[in-house]
C-alpha cells in the first residue's frame, strides 16, 4: 500500500519529499545520510511516527546478533551487531507498537491492532539471539519470534552455510544453495563441521533453546530441518524437512510450535505452492516469507511478509524506512 501524503505539503515544510522526490537521485549518498541523520537528531523522525498509522505489519527479519569486534562471520551484513540491535528496539518501543505472534493471530480474528504495529523475528537459531539479544527485547519489552534450524541445534552442528562459507566462501554457498535437493543434501554431509561451545557465531545447543523459549517475550517457530531450498526438493523430503522440524521442536521444548518460516523465503525461487500446502498439511497457522511488504490481516496467513535487516541498516535508517521507504515501495 502507499501512503498517503499531506495535502499541501513541500520540500520547505517536509524535508523528507527532498529525500523521497524524484529527483532524489541527484543528491549523494554522503548528503542523504547527513539530512537522515539531521532530522533524527532533531526528533523530526520520533514526532512523524508517533503520529502515524502503518498500512499494516511490519514485520522484521533478522538472523544473528554479534557484537562490533566480530567481524568476520560469514555473511556478516546478515547479523545485527549488539550495538545497532538496541538501537533499532529503542527505536521500535519509544515511536512503535511491538506486538507478538499471538497479538498477530488476535487480529486475524478481529482484534484490533494497534497503529504502529511491528513484530521481530530472528531466522536460524543462532547464540547471538540468547546471548545478545534477549536481554535487550526484555528490556524493551519487546516480544519475539524465533524460526529455528532444527537439525544443527540437535546435532550440534554449525549451519551448512556457515560451514561451507569458511572452508570456501560466499560464493560457493549461493552456487550451492542452486543445487538440485540430493546434490545439495551430499555437499552438506561432506562439510559437516562440529560446533565447540565456546565458539561465539554458533547454532543454539538443545539446553540454550529451552532457555531462550522460557523467556515471556519469545516465541519458537520452525525453520526446516537442515535450510534447504524447499523449491528444489521432492514433496517427500519437503514433508520431511517441515514436519520433521515441527516434532523435533516440540520434543525439545514440551510445548506446541504453531509457525513456520521458509528458508530464503522467496516464493517460487526459495519454495512453492505446494511448499505452502505442506506447512498446512502440518498444521502451523502462521508461515513467513522474506518478501518485502507491510502485512496484512487480509494476506495469506502462510505468507506473511517480511522486511530484511542488515547490519547496515541503523536506527536512522530503520525511522526512514518505516516512515516513507517501504510504505511508498
Amino acid at each position: 500500500m502507499i501512503a498517503p501524503r499531506h495535502a499541501g505539503s513541500d520540500p520547505a515544510r517536509d524535508p523528507t519529499q527532498l529525500l523521497e522526490s524524484p529527483h532524489h537521485r541527484s543528491l549523494t549518498p554522503w548528503v542523504r545520510r547527513a539530512i537522515k541523520q539531521s532530522l533524527f537528531a532533531v526528533g523530526y523522525y520520533h514526532q512523524r511516527l508517533s503520529a502515524a498509522a502503518f498500512p499494516g505489519v511490519a514485520v522484521l527479519c533478522y538472523h544473528g546478533i554479534r557484537t562490533s569486534d566480530d567481524e568476520s562471520v560469514p555473511f556478516s551484513d546478515l547479523h545485527v551487531t549488539k550495538a545497532t540491535f538496541e538501537q533499532h528496539c529503542r527505536l521500535l518501543a519509544n515511536a512503535c507498537d511491538p506486538i507478538s505472534l499471538s497479538e498477530l493471530r488476535d487480529a486475524r480474528l478481529g482484534r484490533e491492532l494497534p497503529p504502529r504495529p511491528v513484530i521481530v523475528t530472528f531466522d536460524d537459531g543462532y547464540r547471538g539471539v540468547l546471548d545478545h539479544a534477549l536481554p535487550i527485547l526484555e528490556r524493551y519489552g519487546i516480544p519475539a519470534a524465533v524460526f529455528v534450524s532444527t537439525a544443527p541445534v540437535l546435532d550440534r552442528r554449525h549451519f551448512w552455510f556457515d560451514a561451507l562459507c569458511r572452508r570456501q566462501d560466499e560464493a560457493a554457498v549461493l552456487k550451492a544453495r542452486a543445487l538440485p535437493y540430493h546434490e545439495w543434501r551430499a555437499l552438506m554431509e561432506e562439510t559437516a563441521t562440529p560446533l565447540d561451545e565456546t565458539e561465539s557465531h554458533r547454532p543454539l545447543t538443545s539446553a540454550e533453546l529451552q532457555r531462550l523459549a522460557a523467556s515471556h517475550v519469545i516465541e519458537i517457530g520452525a525453520h526446516t530441518m537442515t535450510h534447504p531450498t524447499l523449491a528444489l526438493a521432492p514433496v517427500e523430503d519437503q514433508q520431511r524437512e517441515i514436519e520433521g522440524c515441527r516434532a523435533a521442536l516440540e520434543r525439545v521444548l514440551g510445548k506446541p510450535v504453531n509457525a513456520f518460516a521458509y528458508p530464503y523465503g522467496n516464493v517460487f525461487d526459495d519454495y512453492t505452492a505446494e511448499s505452502v500446502s505442506l506447512v498446512r498439511d502440518a498444521r502451523f497457522d502462521l508461515g513467513f516469507t522474506t518478501c518485502a511488504s507491510f502485512a496484512t490481516v487480509k494476506d495469506d496467513p502462510l505468507q506473511i511478509p517480511r522486511f530484511m535487516m542488515l547490519d547496515t541498516v541503523g536506527d536512522v535508517e530503520l525511522a526512514h524506512r518505516l516512515m516513507f521507504s517501504w510504505r511508498s515501495a
